[in-house]
């Protein structure tokens, strides 16, 4: 278990960071304030940071414990492999958001969260990998 602390704090604070300060007010405040607009009984106006980035806590955990099973251990295989992974995993969301709320295929929202997820995943993909390398140099 001590082996996934690494990569797992390593992993999450590279995407969190970029998110905090970089994605959420140029793209998730934005759309979620024209979505609250246009139907203020359906969406916040802001979104909820503290489930967002607790999401994104277990999308790192699952992508570290996959990464340990896989065997990625450099930089460029975990960026790789994280790309299907993003796919996959806001493939899922989003298509099933799209099936569900007309709105949120007037924004693009869709298309533009898969491409974000796809984004983080292969970010934190080489961070986990290159953190996985680098904490079994420490131990050996």
């Amino acid at each position: 278990m001590n082996k996934y602390i690494l990569p797992l704090v390593a992993g999450y604070v590279s995407v969190a960071a970029i998110a905090f300060v970089v994605v959420v007010p140029l793209w998730f405040n934005p759309t979620t304030a024209s979505l609250h607009e246009a139907f203020p009984e359906a969406y916040y106006a802001e979104p909820l940071l503290w489930a967002g980035f607790s999401a994104g806590l277990l999308q790192t955990l699952l992508q570290v414990i996959v990464w340990d099973k896989m065997g990625f251990r450099t930089f460029k295989d975990g960026a790789l492999n994280g790309i299907w992974l993003g796919a996959i995993l806001a493939g899922i969301q989003n298509l099933n958001e799209a099936s569900t709320y007309s709105v949120f295929n007037a924004t693009d929202a869709a298309f533009t969260n898969v491409l974000i997820y796809i984004g983080f995943t292969a970010i934190s993909g080489g961070v986990i990998a290159w953190a996985f390398s680098r904490g079994e140099k420490a131990a050996a």
